[in-house]
């Protein structure tokens, strides 16, 4: 009777142990309140100082989680020397999330100088807002992420321009800066107009207009 339990026991000890390895991954989409970003973790715990703070992701961004324990969701990773990294689960949705006026500032003098035909400015009212929003529900729709990461470089219509660098894949969206000629940023997802890209000396995560970078230094 005793062997009969221990048996059991160890077939249950054995089934726990291999759950994780028997999930399949799934996507889910960056949700937090405000709209903006969440913070990736290269652990799985809330560090004072947020020193394991590996970036931040932008609203909207899909994710490939591996599994969820302990309100933490494992996310498949794969940049820099991260496999893995972790964010909380409360921030993440099943549902695909459309874009909101919490990560939407409209400002003209944020468009993209190299675009030869920017927004004027009386097309910035709240009545575009809504236009805007689709524009960039459409590009996260058609979000994907790449297979194998690549370096690109920044090119300004103009030498002397700049391209603007956003947290989500829209001319209107939040603006992280302004990057220059030449400057790169490692290529991890694509949308039909947008790179998501993380900028390799800050670690930021945002977007690039594909129209406006090269793979190869001007």
């Amino acid at each position: 009777m005793k062997k009969r339990i221990l048996s059991l026991a160890l077939i249950a000890v054995l089934a726990m142990m291999l759950i994780p390895c028997a999930q399949a991954s799934w996507t889910m989409y960056v949700s937090p309140a405000k709209g903006t970003t969440v913070n990736l973790r290269s652990t799985p715990q809330i560090v004072k100082g947020d020193k394991n703070v590996i970036t931040k992701i932008p609203y909207g961004t899909a994710l490939t989680v591996k599994y969820v324990s302990n309100g933490w969701a494992c996310i498949d990773y794969g940049v820099g020397s991260y496999d893995e990294a972790y964010m909380m689960v409360k921030y993440l949705t099943y549902e695909y999330v459309a874009p909101t006026a919490a990560n939407m500032r409209v400002n003209t003098n944020n468009a993209d100088t190299s675009n030869p035909k920017p927004a004027s400015s009386s097309s910035s009212g709240s009545k575009d807002l809504s236009t805007h929003f689709k524009n960039m529900n459409e590009q996260f729709r058609s979000f994907r992420r790449v297979a194998s990461s690549f370096t690109i470089y920044v090119k300004p219509e103009r030498a002397t321009g700049w391209v603007n660098f956003r947290y989500a894949p829209d001319e209107k969206a939040e603006l992280v800066r302004q990057v220059r000629l030449n400057e790169q940023f490692i290529v991890i997802g694509e949308t039909a107009r947008w790179y998501q890209v993380q900028d390799p000396n800050t670690g930021i995560i945002g977007y690039i207009s594909r129209f406006y970078v090269s793979t190869n230094p001007n």
